[in-house]
């Protein structure tokens, strides 16, 4: 099964939630996720793949 989102490192040992097919960064009611720990971000790209969260409906593929 193809993963719809991904983690990326931003530098400083900050990471953001992204789309596998665009690159773009995911956001949650109007809050992107970025500039997050590693833990939180692996995190929300596990609830976002499991429909536990939903992005922004404007956002994405």
């Amino acid at each position: 099964m193809t993963k719809r989102f991904a983690v990326r490192e931003t530098g400083d040992d900050r990471w953001k939630v992204v789309y596998t097919s665009t690159g773009t960064v995911v956001t949650l009611e109007g809050s992107p996720l970025d500039d997050l720990d590693r833990h939180r971000a692996e995190e929300c790209a596990g609830l976002l793949e499991a429909g536990e969260l939903v992005p922004d409906p404007s956002e994405g593929p």
